[in-house]
């Protein structure tokens, strides 16, 4: 009869986890969809996905919405990170792959680590700071949704686009890197830490930690039931569970169910009780046990949970190396488009200010608002947009801008604002996207070979063809007060080796 409630129990916290994976599953699925197809239908129905991430939501200002992942987390705990975060679902795939069979988890048990309280609460008070500062490279980087985003604009997308036959476009080399070694820190570290970068560098994680420590719903184990077989703690890949002292750390667990499906006598409870032990020495210390009762070979799960934490110097090194690694892929970027614009006749035109997408309420707010996500890059039918390399300065880069030598923004288009979901980007209609001016555009007059293409380009009649002075043949001229800067006269400009027009982008 016991052993049937047992079971019984067992399986309805199966019914959790399996509802949990289905769900963090469909959530990938999803945004993966939203950034890789770009039919309106699909960001009409899979859009609210992007806005309902936690860091767009903070800089977009919805209170309302960061409130109830906020209030969710003080009830439940870090539902959001297992569930509903991208990276988070990226996290527990290169993990399980190390583990897919028993045999592969036995191999590669998980274990109790201190957490590196210290370094983590330091470095996300160093990302906001930073971001509220105005430098928000360091929230552009370790965004988790962000950092998804760019692995599904720059390495997912071109394999979709090259198997549906269609012209491969990456956005920017420098983008690309970023990403490629965005996925192999985080595939390399969660095969063999689990969620370490959730509990470590995601600044999302960090903030959620502070409010899951006080969470109603815990987990907690009942040592008047627990056998000490750790099988709960070889399975949590948050490595949250001190057997040593049968805690849990719900600062880092993340809610995945994992323990509470293993335990086969129940011992692990999610609940918002607190557990009053039939044996009162067992109660949890603050101290490791003595040396004398740890058996030869367990001496890797005891760690001193008073002692220091330290910083590990690797990651700071790690992140050093990123951002000096920046000038020089930048320098390949503009080698790459400098090739390209000798490949096509042309040369690379000098831009002083580069332009930003329609939308900005000011380029200030942009940057300090935008978090490189690259979903209106991923999302430009033209594709016009691409990261930025340098263009907006090295603290912004991977901000959006628009390369009109590849293409131009089109006239009645509105896809990059509907998409944006931090605010970076205000909606726009067809009608205020017609008067919104994104840059002007700039004449060249001694290139210019009069031959009238990019006055036929022109949506808004802005450019006209006029007679040169002395009647010899015709030269372009730009109305200022109709331009908008949608770069169609810069893109089918044929003139050889420097364009006679260009745009160039508004502060």
């Amino acid at each position: 009869m016991n052993g049937s409630r047992r079971h019984k129990k067992r399986g309805g916290w199966r019914t959790v986890k399996f509802a949990r994976v289905a769900v963090s599953v469909v959530s990938l699925a999803a945004l993966t969809t939203l950034f890789t197809f770009g039919s309106a239908s699909v960001a009409e129905s899979l859009g609210w996905m992007a806005h309902a991430q936690i860091v767009p939501l903070a800089l977009a200002g919805a209170g309302g919405a960061l409130a109830f992942w906020f209030g969710a987390t003080l009830l439940f705990g870090r539902l959001y990170c297992s569930w509903f975060c991208p990276m988070g679902v990226v996290q527990d795939c290169f993990g399980r792959l190390r583990r897919l069979t028993r045999a592969g988890l036995r191999r590669h048990p998980y274990h109790w680590h201190p957490g590196n309280n210290r370094f983590r609460y330091a470095f996300v008070a160093l990302v906001v700071a930073s971001a509220v500062a105005g430098l928000p490279l360091l929230l552009t980087l370790f965004d988790p949704y962000s950092a998804f985003g760019r692995i599904a604009s720059e390495l997912v997308l071109p394999v979709k686009e090259f198997l549906a036959g269609e012209p491969v476009v990456v956005g920017s080399w420098l983008a690309f890197a970023i990403a490629a070694a965005t996925v192999a820190a985080v595939g390399f570290v969660s095969a063999r830490r689990g969620r370490l970068v959730c509990n470590t560098v995601c600044p999302v994680g960090s903030t959620l930690s502070v409010l899951s420590r006080y969470s109603l719903f815990h987990f907690e184990i009942d040592t008047d039931l627990c056998v000490n077989c750790r099988r709960c703690e070889h399975n949590c890949k948050s490595e949250c569970i001190n057997m040593a002292d049968h805690v849990v750390d719900s600062s880092r667990c993340v809610a995945c169910f994992n323990c509470v499906d293993v335990c086969e006598n129940n011992a692990v409870k999610y609940t918002f009780r607190h557990k009053k032990l039939s044996l009162p020495l067992m109660q949890p210390v603050n101290r490791a046990p003595a040396a004398s009762v740890v058996k030869a070979g367990d001496a890797s799960d005891v760690c001193d949970v008073a002692g220091p934490v330290r910083i590990d110097r690797r990651k700071f090194l790690a992140a050093g190396l990123l951002v000096a690694a920046t000038p020089v892929l930048g320098a390949v970027e503009r080698g790459r488009r400098s090739v390209d614009a000798v490949a096509n006749g042309s040369s690379l035109m000098p831009q002083l200010r580069a332009a930003a997408p329609p939308g900005r309420r000011s380029m200030a707010e942009f940057l300090e608002r935008c978090t490189g996500c690259g979903l209106c890059v991923a999302r430009c039918p033209s594709k016009v947009l691409r990261p930025s390399v340098n263009e907006l300065g090295w603290l912004n880069m991977l901000h959006p801008v628009l390369d009109y030598d590849r293409s131009y923004c089109l006239y009645d288009c509105t896809q990059c604002t509907d998409a944006c979901p931090s605010g970076a980007l205000m909606p726009l209609t067809v009608e205020e996207k017609h008067i919104f001016i994104i840059g002007r555009a700039m004449v060249a007059e001694p290139a210019c070979i009069g031959c009238g293409q990019c006055e036929r380009a022109c949506p808004r009649d802005a450019v006209e063809m006029v007679p040169r002075a002395g009647g010899r043949g015709r030269k372009a001229r730009v109305k200022t007060e109709l331009c908008i800067g949608c770069g169609a006269c810069h893109h089918v400009c044929p003139a050889r080796p420097d364009k006679a027009i260009w745009v160039e982008g508004i502060v």
